[in-house]
């Protein structure tokens, strides 16, 4: 029986589609910071997004050379802040939260789901005392409230990891080690469940974790291979068996 647990989000634990390119966020996005007072065409303000997120992304990197600007995780808070603040429109930490939830629901091809089992999993390891972690390249400002509305905000985790929080994201080692040290853990001391046999497995296995791969939608073609410290899993639930 594992004791802790490193979880991934998304294509692990849930299933969420999004799609960035489409005009419909953009029509919207523009629509409501031009009602905030921040007047933006759709091109514009998509234009201006990407621009501040790799400003974002360089000044972050420059800060953390060993990471480059592969490794490092932008908090995409500032760059909707700095949307309205270029704008000439103060703006509230409340405010920057509101629109980046907006800015997610537009994004959705699909609203978020659990992925089959889920639950089940999650309530059964705990009920067998192992303390669960969610591990996850994602941002905070969105992440948060889609744990809040899948039920998976209050107690289910003993830890959330959000590279938006670190500055650094998987696969990258720092990421790891900086979750594994705030849950006073080492890599030795954990089990890493993801979907992604980069980020997620062979991240886990360059700290010491072993690693159980599970295959999903949103997992790349196969064809690739997992280190011998991972095995393959056909359900979460196969978790509970080895307990």
């Amino acid at each position: 029986m594992y004791e802790n647990y490193f979880f991934d989000l998304y294509g692990t634990l849930v299933d969420i589609r999004t799609d960035e390119r489409k005009p419909s966020l953009w029509r919207g996005v523009a629509e409501f910071y031009s009602l905030c007072g921040a007047s933006y065409t759709p091109a514009e303000i998509h234009t201006r997004y990407l621009e501040l997120c790799a400003e974002e992304t360089e000044l972050l990197a420059a800060a953390h050379p060993v990471l480059g600007t592969e490794g490092v995780e932008i908090e995409l808070r500032n760059v909707f802040r700095r949307l309205f603040e270029e704008k000439g429109v103060p703006v509230s930490a409340t405010q920057v939260e509101d629109t980046a939830v907006l800015f997610r629901l537009l994004s959705f091809s699909r609203k978020p789901q659990l992925m089959k089992g889920v639950k089940r999993t999650l309530t059964g390891l705990r009920r067998q005392g192992a303390r669960l972690y969610l591990l996850s390249n994602a941002q905070s400002c969105f992440t948060i409230p889609e744990l809040r509305r899948l039920g998976l905000l209050d107690g289910i985790f003993d830890g959330i990891y959000l590279s938006s929080d670190f500055g650094s994201k998987k696969p990258f080692p720092a990421f790891f080690n900086a979750a594994l040290a705030q849950a006073g853990l080492s890599g030795t001391e954990v089990l890493m469940v993801g979907n992604d046999p980069t980020a997620d497995i062979h991240g886990a296995d360059s700290v010491g974790m072993k690693s159980r791969y599970i295959h999903s939608w949103q997992s790349p073609p196969r064809g690739f291979t997992l280190p011998e410290s991972c095995r393959e899993i056909m359900s979460l639930e196969e978790l509970l068996k080895e307990c």
